[in-house]
């Protein structure tokens, strides 16, 4: 069935089940995308795994975060290229369905010489494919880097010790992002 298609057909069921108003539709049509949105969001975070039978597993946040002596600019740039990370232009040219895109969380933003922000699945060289979210900033004459990704799930939960994992994790960020090999 058309996905266009629901909104409206929900929309034709509550003013026929007693909404005797347009706020009244309104309101029931604003309840209706908000359970959509949360389905769509439960099944991003379950690996789009969409049954309603199913738990979500939690995602338990682990991040981290450290300071290196270059610009933010320079950091992006060498990161982006070790991790494999898509600019939206890439990621329209290689994702195999890339109309899917804004249905995941991938993201990738950028304000050159002051921030950087990106959230995608990429390969980690010599360790495996992850989900793994950067964010580069400005400070001072150098550039702080942050970054998180879901402990249990996306790839992590296959590298074995979490933290061993986050201290490689932060070693290479470092050594790529302050030009080392």
């Amino acid at each position: 069935m058309n996905g266009a298609f629901l909104p409206w057909l929900a929309i034709a069921l509550f003013t026929l089940g007693g909404c005797e108003s347009i706020q009244e539709i309104d309101r029931a049509a604003g309840e209706y995308a908000k359970a959509i949105e949360a389905r769509q969001a439960a099944g991003r975070r379950s690996g789009g795994r969409m049954s309603g039978a199913e738990r979500v597993p939690r995602c338990e946040q682990v991040s981290g975060r450290l300071v290196v002596p270059v610009d933010p600019d320079t950091a992006y740039v060498r990161l982006k290229r070790y991790f494999g990370f898509n600019t939206p232009r890439e990621a329209q040219r290689t994702y195999p369905n890339p109309d899917w895109l804004k249905y995941t969380q991938y993201r990738h933003e950028t304000l050159p010489g002051v921030r950087y922000a990106m959230s995608e699945s990429v390969v980690w060289p010599d360790v495996g494919r992850v989900w793994l979210n950067l964010e580069i900033e400005k400070e001072g004459r150098g550039s702080r880097i942050a970054w998180s990704h879901c402990r249990d799930a996306d790839g992590w939960e296959k590298l074995g010790d979490p933290a061993e994992v986050q201290r490689r994790l932060a070693v290479d960020v470092g050594r790529v992002a302050g030009g080392g090999r």
